[in-house]
């Protein structure tokens, strides 16, 4: 029988344990190995959504400036708390992914919200909700169906029949129809708070059957003067006649697309249709009324600009009279100066005259 020495079953027994050995580090190179390739394919993905992510943000956040730049730059029907919804469509540029349909929703006048949403890869999406406010660069508030903020203001009423009012600051809604004609245009006044029909800021001389044809809470009153303010503003729109683009023009807007009319210095502007938005009669102009007119807006006459004619005439909003030291409203024939705070609410849609600003914006999805 052979035998085996000591010597060389301590030699088998080491060479086995190298074998154990070397196949553990083996396993645990391959376990290091695998947990190397799967940590860097998770960093990997991690890596590819996060910046699909963040490209899917960028996106929803140019969607945001294309609404706004939309909004500062067409005509857009504003949604009202009546109607709270309006959509609007933008374009997308290559290279960017956005939807393109907006739901511009109403919040409290002048404020309103709409959501964005940006694409990326991999189903990547986020939704940016933004507040945006308009700020109009027209002066806010009317104080009364008309209010004189010039030096000695003077005001001729209606004599003899007719009944109504020549004057009145009770709210008046503007009529169904835009296009009216004649008596068709006329509306009945709402229960809601009135203005006073006439605002100076001196005692007022007024001659004619004022009893009958000045209306408002109270019919008449004294006040503060705006007449900086508004002679800023016309400033303002003249001004911009020397640019590209101008803020007026010579003729009329229309509800749909009210817009600021400038009567200048020795020009007469006949009117003998309907209208909407700002009418500017600047020193030395007139506004001459022959047969039927309807306007809704804001009317203002500043130095000698004036008001006059034989026709039939319902002016829905606010008329107000700067840069005199005595000026004379003469409202002997058909003429109407009626308040309207919806008439003057359509102003904001003047795109030229209101600044769109974002006011907040936060990441929903």
């Amino acid at each position: 029988m052979r035998r085996i020495s000591g010597s060389k079953l301590l030699a088998d027994s080491e060479r086995g344990m190298v074998l154990v050995v070397s196949l553990l580090v083996m396993a645990v190179l391959a376990v290091l190995g695998i947990a190397a390739v799967m940590t860097t394919t998770t960093d990997l993905k991690i890596t590819s959504n996060y910046t699909q992510n963040k490209k899917a943000f960028y996106n929803a956040d140019a969607g945001v400036e294309r609404v706004i730049a939309y909004l500062r730059t067409n005509t857009v029907n504003y949604p009202t708390g009546s109607t709270p919804t309006t959509t609007i469509a933008v374009s997308c540029p290559t290279g960017f992914n956005f939807n393109t349909s907006v739901n511009l929703n109403y919040v409290s006048p002048n404020v309103y919200k709409f959501q964005m949403t940006g694409t990326g890869a991999n189903s990547a999406a986020k939704t940016i909700e933004t507040h945006i406010r308009k700020v109009p660069l027209y002066p806010q508030d009317a104080d009364g169906a008309v209010a004189m903020y010039g030096g000695g203001p003077a005001v001729e009423f209606k004599t003899g029949g007719g009944g109504g009012y020549a004057i009145d600051g009770h709210d008046y809604p503007v009529p169904a129809d835009p296009n009216c004609n004649g008596s068709s245009c006329d509306t009945t006044a709402t229960a809601l708070p009135a203005l006073p029909g006439l605002f100076t800021v001196m005692t007022p001389t007024l001659t004619g059957n004022d009893t009958a044809h000045l209306g408002g809470v109270p019919t008449q009153t004294l006040g503060t003067s705006r007449e900086t303010e508004f002679n800023n503003f016309v400033e303002m729109v003249l001004a911009s006649g020397s640019t590209a683009t101008p803020l007026y023009q010579s003729t009329l807007g229309t509800r749909a697309n009210p817009a600021v009319t400038v009567i200048p210095n020795g020009t007469t502007l006949n009117a003998t249709a309907n209208g909407a938005g700002i009418i500017i009669v600047d020193d030395g102009g007139s506004l001459q009324i022959n047969g039927n007119f309807c306007f809704e807006g804001l009317v203002i006459l500043r130095g000698s600009g004036r008001v006059f004619g034989s026709g039939t005439a319902n002016i829905f909003g606010s008329l107000v009279t700067i840069g005199h030291l005595s000026k004379l409203i003469d409202l002997t024939g058909s003429i109407n100066l009626f308040y309207s705070s919806a008439a003057l609410a359509n102003l904001a849609n003047i795109d030229e005259l209101s600044q769109i600003q974002r006011t907040a914006w936060r990441v929903v999805l």
